[in-house]
């Protein structure tokens, strides 16, 4: 009985150690993956210090005595600004909380600037000149200071005066013509679920007079912020796109999706359309905060900036009453085209004569007249009254509230023109060539997830194929073939003068409010993309065609009259019938 005791528990003793050392070499194999997995996207050459650096606290009135230009925090870290512990050994200036942090700023930018801190040391003056603003205490044992651009917190510089134009428009055009060869596309890694910031990130890299102002006059030396500015780490981006070989993460914009929208979160699954919008806004605050921000800059004078000059526009509405036939304008700003494609539109064109078609306002969405004093039919139509110089087309084929999207192949030109569309004959100058195309990739034909890819022309004039990382030559012939989410256009020829002078030269014409004069019925009022008022779903198909442009009003208003008598014509022949059903059935 002892032996078989003995037995048994070496046995025990030989299956426990068989089972610790499979743990153990599982555990190696694991971590080996995930070092593997983690190496293809991450590049850290700098390595952590992990030393732990105690910190001695001094008097805030003294410390800004002794070095004023610095903010009186603990050493922080550089990107989610908790309690740095470690920091960069290469030029022990930048702290980190995690490696997690170190990794993403070392992706972002830190790459690039790590030598240059190196080299000039921890200075305050050299982190000064170089455009960069202490952010953290001083540690008295280390000499360490964790930096962040100087687009730090708040506005660092001078508010500038306001000017007759906020950019000049000459300025504009000497980059909208800009000749630089430019750059091939450069690939992005996808960071989890970050694709629609890619190809937006990717289309904004190759949209001409954006481009030539950053890398040719550049925004960080006049950036009046203090606080993270989406301009500044834009340049920064592309300054990358132009200098890398391999792809990089794009995380010092991404980490900062709340800052460029309030909707957007950092690994959820995002719009591409509603990325593009906010990346404009965005940029165009930028733009107005240098002049003391958007409420100090009066509104005709907000269409001068640098973005208002690349991708805005002016929208026309114009309704016509049937009674007195006057008709009234209103005007609008627009940075973007978005346009249904529903029906039988199958091109672009098509989805444009659709956008800009005649609107009948009738029954439960009648027009309120200023002149008639009262709720009248009428006509409304939407054109375009100024296009922009960066054209950006949007296809709706995401229906809110339902699972579906419309997957059905609408065509592009690769030149369009856009005179059709346009509110006056113009001189035929509004003609655009193609040069970016989001495309989105569904499962099982659901809108709200799948994954977004797009085709880029560089400035030399060769398509490219940019699926995240992945960046491929391809021929016109693929591009056009593609199912397009969103098509960007640029102007063959930049237009000939900015907004302003257009909206002065048409200031009489203005409307002070749009509920003034284009007023619908309140308990039918539904605000539509343009700013107008639109037919409610179950009324939104015209009773009867839309005359001609030309038609004079006294045949529209003829029109309207025979169409109100066959209107009663059927209800008397439905009364009639109704009459003949009850008699039936009586006997």
């Amino acid at each position: 009985m002892l032996v078989s005791g003995v037995s048994s528990s070496s046995w025990d003793l030989k299956w426990l150690l068989q089972f610790v050392f499979s743990a153990f070499v599982l555990a190696m194999g694991l971590h080996a993956l995930v070092k593997n997995t983690a190496s293809k996207y991450f590049e850290v050459d700098a390595t952590f210090e992990g030393e732990q650096h105690q910190h001695q606290h001094h008097h805030h009135n003294q410390r800004q005595d002794a070095m004023p230009g610095l903010l009186m925090d603990d050493s922080v870290c550089a990107v989610c600004r908790n309690p740095g512990s470690k920091k960069c050994s290469r030029c022990k200036s930048v702290r980190y909380c995690s490696q997690a942090c170190q990794q993403a700023h070392w992706k972002s930018d830190h790459k690039m600037r790590c030598k240059e801190f190196q080299k000039q040391g921890v200075s305050q003056s050299g982190l000064i000149n170089r455009g960069f603003k202490a952010s953290a205490a001083v540690n008295r044992s280390t000499t360490s200071i964790a930096l962040i651009p100087e687009c730090g917190r708040g506005i660092s510089r001078p508010i500038k005066q306001l000017k007759d134009v906020l950019f000049p428009y000459v300025d504009f055009v000497n980059l909208f013509n800009w000749d630089k060869p430019g750059f091939p596309p450069c690939g992005l890694l996808n960071c989890g679920n970050s694709c629609f910031a890619n190809v937006v990130l990717q289309c904004l890299s190759f949209t001409r007079p954006l481009i030539a102002y950053l890398l040719e006059k550049g925004h960080r030396s006049e950036c009046c912020h203090n606080d993270w500015c989406f301009l500044c780490e834009f340049e920064t981006h592309v300054e990358k796109v132009r200098l890398s070989s391999k792809a990089f993460s794009p995380m010092n914009i991404l980490s900062r999706l709340p800052n460029i929208g309030g909707t957007l979160g950092y690994g959820r699954q995002e719009d591409a359309h509603e990325f593009m919008r906010f990346s404009i806004d965005a940029m165009q605050s930028v733009c107005l905060d240098e002049f003391g921000g958007e409420k100090a800059v009066p509104p005709k004078l907000q269409e001068t900036t640098l973005i208002q000059h690349i991708f805005g526009g002016h929208l026309q509405s114009e309704v016509i009453c049937t009674e007195c036939e006057k008709n009234s304008n209103q005007y609008e700003n627009m940075m973007d085209l978005t346009v249904e494609i529903h029906g039988d539109a199958a091109s672009v064109e098509e989805c444009l004569d659709q956008f800009t078609a005649k609107e009948w306002l009738h029954g439960d969405n009648m027009y309120k007249c200023d002149g008639c004093k009262g709720y009248v039919k009428a006509w409304k139509r939407l054109t375009v009254k100024r296009a922009p110089n960066i054209l950006t087309i949007a296809l709706k084929r995401f229906q809110s509230g339902r699972f579906g999207k419309l997957n059905k192949r609408v065509a592009f030109p690769e030149t369009l023109d856009l005179s059709p569309y346009m509110s006056e004959v113009g001189d035929g100058s509004d003609i655009y060539k193609l040069y970016a195309v989001v495309v989105h990739i569904d499962m099982l034909n659901a809108s709200f997830f799948g994954h977004y890819i797009c085709y880029i022309k560089d400035f030399s004039g060769n398509w490219y194929r940019i699926d995240d990382w992945k960046v491929v030559g391809v021929e016109l012939e693929e591009v056009l073939s593609q199912s397009a989410y969103m098509l960007l256009y640029s102007r063959v020829h930049a237009r000939a003068s900015g907004l302003q002078s257009i909206v002065s030269s048409e200031t009489a014409e203005v409307q002070p409010s749009s509920t003034e004069h284009a007023e619908c019925l309140p308990e039918s009022r539904t605000e539509t993309d343009s700013g107008g008022c639109e037919s409610s779903p179950s009324n939104s198909s015209p009773e009867f065609m839309v005359p001609c442009e030309n038609m004079p009003l006294s045949e529209i208003n003829s029109e309207v009259k025979r169409e109100q008598s066959k209107d009663v014509e059927i209800i008397e022949w439905i009364m009639k019938m109704q009459g003949k059903i009850q008699i039936q059935s009586s006997r």
